[in-house]
């Protein structure tokens, strides 16, 4: 028999939990870090109002910090009374899998699975992907486990945003409790993260319980506003060095090292008819990774990490080239109007041809 599982990448290894327990999705915020939680969970969240622990199938014992990306989200789950949140890379999709053959026993090779972590998971598919398998929410801990973090973490989350509110020193002295949240981030990625933890601490409004928002990444190019998708957005890097690659075409600046990963770096403005400039050696750049590119798109600054639009208000047509297919249209951004890039499209179009260089 088979049952729809939801999939998705820890780690860059393919796990699956029963669709059935799916509530929602939403890129990943900033963490109120629980070190002294049950194992696997590594914090809190304010979802209007409510603190949903959140765990990561990585947390390390001794309890450090993990390196977290714009791109990775939470995946909240809901069994019965419990309701509790994920940390992934991606989720994929939704597929029909039968657990018959299941082996239980998990390879002792898989190390990202720890000894306080493998209750998470009743066992591993073996096919193309090594799927693990995760129980049922409800058996991941003892009862009042997670009421406990809840009912301790409550009223310091309160103090967490009332303190930060009132513009004073936002670590919290209580030993249960850090806000040391992805300390390595840039100081971009740690707005970004605080500001979509902002926005989940929100209660909707009745008149806006129904409309959809899309949010934007606001960067300038050729003193041109442009808003790429923040879904899409990775980090924000300086680039210092930049290998050419031989027979390129000249938007292609080359590829730099970040972290082990080889990324393109590339220049966008020529294909979007702007002027081009002389680039300088340390240039700004923002890392976007879609589902088959990873690329470093040059330029000049960025205005805003989180600017939401009701995507009714988009202005098709645009003055910033005209006919141009991969910009969406635009919308007022103060006095300017930001023009809305589809980058998916223009990164993959033959103009920039981006993935015959990676």
């Amino acid at each position: 028999m088979e049952t729809s599982y939801c999939l998705f990448k820890v780690h860059q290894h393919v796990s699956a939990i029963n669709a059935d327990y799916l509530e929602e999705v939403f890129a990943l915020p900033e963490l109120i870090l629980v070190p002294n939680a049950p194992s696997g969970i590594v914090g809190v969240i304010d979802l209007q109002g409510e603190v949903l622990p959140v765990i990561d199938f990585r947390a390390s014992a001794d309890g450090q910090s993990q390196r977290y990306g714009l791109t990775d989200n939470i995946i909240i789950l809901k069994q019965a009374d419990l309701r509790v949140g994920i940390i992934s890379n991606s989720v994929q999709d939704i597929r029909e899998l039968s657990t018959q053959g299941m082996m239980t026993e998990l390879p002792e090779h898989e190390d990202w699975i720890t000894p306080d972590t493998q209750r998470f998971f009743a066992g591993m598919l073996l096919n193309e992907d090594d799927i693990f398998i995760l129980n049922e929410p409800q058996s991941w801990f003892n009862p009042g486990e997670l009421q406990q973090v809840i009912s301790v973490t409550r009223f310091l989350v309160d103090d967490f945003y009332n303190s930060r509110a009132d513009g004073s020193d936002t670590t919290l002295s209580e030993e249960s409790i850090t806000t040391a949240f992805c300390p390595d981030a840039s100081d971009q990625e740690k707005s970004i993260f605080r500001q979509r933890a902002d926005k989940l601490r929100q209660l909707p409004e009745s008149d806006q319980a129904n409309v959809v928002s899309k949010t934007l990444i606001v960067i300038a190019l050729d003193d041109k506003l442009l808003g790429i998708d923040a879904d899409c957005v990775r980090e924000f890097i300086t680039v210092n060095q930049a290998t050419p690659v031989p027979c390129c075409p000249s938007h292609i600046i080359g590829n730099t090292n970040l972290r082990g990963e080889v990324v393109t770096v590339v220049d966008i403005s020529e294909s979007l008819g702007l002027s081009t400039k002389t680039l300088s050696r340390n240039l700004k750049a923002v890392v976007v990774e879609l589902e088959k590119t990873l690329a470093a798109v040059v330029i000049e600054e960025i205005r805003d990490t989180l600017f939401d639009i009701n995507p009714s208000n988009i202005k098709t047509g645009s003055s910033l080239v005209a006919d141009h297919s991969c910009v969406q249209g635009a919308v007022p951004y103060g006095e300017q109007m930001m023009h809305i890039l589809d980058l998916p499209k223009l990164l993959n179009s033959d103009e920039l041809v981006i993935n015959e260089v990676l």
